[in-house]
C-alpha cells in the first residue's frame, strides 16, 4: 500500500508521536497529508515545524477526517481524546492506539460501530526503523484497514500479530525491554574504556556484539545452548541473568495490569 496517498492524523506529540512523524515522513508520506495534535500547543508546534506538517486541534476537521488516526497520547488521556473524536468518526476509518494499558475492548466501546480499532505496543528502536511493535487487531478490521496498518508499522521496523490479552506481557517483552538491555551495553562500554579504548569505540564494540548476537539468534537454526557453545567461556551467571530478565518482563506486565485497574476505577 502506498502511504503517500493516505491522510494521517497523529494525536500526541511526545516520544511516540515524534517517532511516528519522523518515520512516516522518512517513508515519503507528504507533509500536507499529515497533521499533529497535542494538548500542549508549543510541543505540537515544535513537531509540526520540524516535519513541515500542520498542527490542529481536536475540533479541526483534519484531526478526525484522516483515514488513519494514530493515538500517541499517555494512556490516561485516551478516553478523553476518543470521546472528543467519536461523534465525528465513521465506518471505514482506522484508529490505531499506541497507548499501553488501554485494551481493545475499551477503545471499541468509545467509538462508533464500524470504526476499525488496532492496538500497538510501541518500541523505541522504531526511531531508526528497527523496532519490534506487536499489534492486536479489533473485531471489525477489514483487509484494507489491515493493509494500511501494516504499511504504517513497516516504517517502524518489524511487527508481530498478538492477542489483546497478550499485549500487557509485550510491555516487558518489547516496549520497555530496551531499558533491561541497555545496562549490559553500558557495562560493556565501561569495560572497554577501562581497557583504554575511546568511549565511542567501546560503545561501538559493545553494540555490535549485541547486534550480532541478536542476528545469530534470529538467523542461525541453533538452540540457545548451541549458540552459547560457540563461545565456551562463561562470563556471567547465565541462569541468574536469564531469570533477571524473565522477572523484569513479568514485573512490567504486572505494572500495566495495575495501571489498567486504576484507569478503570477512574472512568
Amino acid at each position: 500500500m502506498n502511504l503517500s496517498e493516505k491522510h494521517l492524523a497523529v494525536i500526541g506529540a511526545g516520544n511516540i508521536g515524534r517517532i511516528l512523524l519522523e518515520r512516516l515522513r522518512a517513508a515519503g508520506v507528504p507533509a500536507d497529508a499529515m497533521v499533529v495534535c497535542d494538548s500542549d500547543p508549543a510541543r505540537a508546534g515544535a513537531m509540526a515545524e520540524k516535519h513541515g506538517v500542520r498542527t490542529v486541534s481536536l475540533n479541526n476537521e483534519a484531526a478526525y477526517a484522516a483515514e488513519a488516526i494514530l493515538i500517541a497520547t499517555p494512556p490516561k488521556a485516551v478516553s478523553e481524546v476518543l470521546g472528543a473524536l467519536a461523534a465525528r468518526l465513521h465506518p471505514g476509518q482506522v484508529v490505531v492506539s499506541f497507548a499501553a494499558a488501554v485494551p481493545l475492548s475499551r477503545i471499541e466501546a468509545l467509538l462508533p460501530p464500524g470504526v476499525a480499532v488496532v492496538r500497538v505496543m510501541p518500541n523505541a528502536p522504531s526511531l531508526i526503523g528497527q523496532g519490534m511493535n506487536p499489534v492486536a487487531y479489533g473485531s471489525v478490521v477489514t483487509p484494507e484497514a489491515r493493509k494500511l496498518v501494516e504499511a504504517i508499522l513497516s516504517t517502524l521496523g518489524k511487527t508481530l500479530v498478538v492477542r489483546d490479552d497478550q499485549m500487557n506481557w509485550c510491555v516487558g517483552l518489547t516496549g520497555a525491554a530496551m531499558r533491561s538491555l541497555l545496562p549490559t551495553l553500558e557495562g560493556m562500554t565501561h569495560a572497554g574504556i577501562e581497557a583504554g579504548f575511546p568511549e565511542a569505540e567501546s560503545r561501538r564494540m559493545a553494540a555490535q556484539v549485541m547486534l550480532g548476537t541478536a542476528a545469530l539468534a534470529l538467523k542461525a537454526e541453533l538452540t540457545f545452548e548451541q549458540i552459547k557453545a560457540l563461545t565456551p567461556m562463561e562470563t556471567v551467571d547465565e541462569v541468574a541473568l536469564a531469570q533477571l530478565h524473565f522477572d523484569a518482563a513479568r514485573a512490567a506486565q504486572e505494572k500495566i495490569v495495575s495501571a489498567q485497574r486504576k484507569l478503570h476505577e477512574t472512568r
